[in-house]
């Protein structure tokens, strides 16, 4: 093992080889000759005193050293690729990229951008689906997402929970059932369309799970974009569907003649949390995830329990926490 210390090319080389499994391969990547990139992967194996990658093998194949050090290339070259960044924030007003689910940029999303404009430069602000965001999210497109998912599966990823919320049961009044069983819904789902999300967005893939949970099998369907559109289908009778507290406060003008109940158990449940990549904007993450909080309690709370009052039981504001 030699005391001299890996440089970042070594990293970027012993990277670019891994990813393409030959030195030649990696050297066009790189946009160097494959005796340089030859010569890198020689310098990182003679700094750890270990072999990185099995040559006898076709494509080179990592070996367990190797899979150690990428993992920790990983980690060194993002931090690296993040300190202009971080750098900005420190020394001046910084660019500040967010994304939100619809139904927290529709509800909290104005207010949240206003609290924040006063604390960055420029400022870009998206809505749409969560699994395109956490894309955005990744590919360094957005530093922040609002989230109908934790995302707990991915790595490198720091989180601050804002609130979670049960789904409910929408029916328009005086066709709905009176126990809200698994029977009593496949009833409904007998004489009525039901009303859906897109299966693409989080908030659909969980109602199309719930239900088969349940094995409430669905006939008629009517598939909606947006909230709005649901509760009037409802409202008018055409149909009845499934949704969050957030979807119903976004659209409180259009419950005339929609009852909203409970489900039957074990009912689903969703969480929004605030997003961003671990060791970035983790403190504007905490300041926003705190302010979205005192949002929701505050004012936004109050504008649906007024309405709705039976949705006490089914919001709930997060601790103050951070998780990784």
């Amino acid at each position: 093992m030699s005391d001299r210390p890996i440089s970042i090319a070594c990293l970027e080389a012993v990277q670019a080889v891994a990813a393409t499994g030959s030195m030649s391969a990696a050297a066009r990547q790189l946009g160097r000759s494959q005796s340089a990139v030859s010569q890198l992967v020689s310098q990182a194996e003679s700094s750890l005193g270990c072999l990185l990658f099995d040559r006898a093998s076709r494509p080179f194949r990592v070996t367990q050293a190797g899979g150690e050090l990428l993992r920790q290339a990983a980690r060194i070259l993002h931090d690296l690729e993040a300190l202009p960044q971080r750098v900005g924030m420190r020394v001046g007003a910084p660019q500040l990229r967010i994304a939100m689910m619809d139904s927290f940029a529709n509800t909290l999303g104005a207010d949240l951008v206003h609290y924040v404009a006063g604390y960055c430069g420029d400022l870009y602000v998206s809505q749409g689906l969560t699994l395109a965001h956490v894309s955005d999210l990744f590919e360094r497109r957005v530093d922040l997402i609002v989230a109908s998912d934790a995302m707990d599966e991915h790595d490198g990823l720091s989180r601050f929970p804002i609130l979670t919320e049960s789904f409910v049961l929408l029916h328009p009044a005086g066709k709905g059932p009176r126990r809200k069983t698994p029977a009593d819904l496949a009833e409904l789902a007998r004489q009525l369309p039901f009303i859906r999300y897109t299966s693409r967005s989080t908030t659909g893939a969980i109602i199309e799970r719930y239900l088969r949970r349940l094995r409430i099998s669905v006939n008629r369907r009517i598939e909606v974009d947006n909230a709005d559109m649901m509760c009037a289908l409802v409202g008018h009778g055409v149909g009845w569907a499934i949704t969050t507290p957030l979807h119903i406060l976004q659209t409180l003008q259009r419950l005339d003649g929609v009852l909203v109940d409970t489900l039957s158990a074990p009912v689903p449940e969703r969480s929004v949390t605030l997003i961003t990549r671990e060791g970035e904007f983790e403190d504007t993450a905490s300041m926003l995830a705190g302010e979205s909080r005192r949002l929701m309690t505050e004012r936004y709370l109050p504008q649906l329990l007024a309405v709705v009052p039976t949705m006490a039981r089914e919001i709930e504001v997060a601790a103050e926490v951070r998780r990784g």
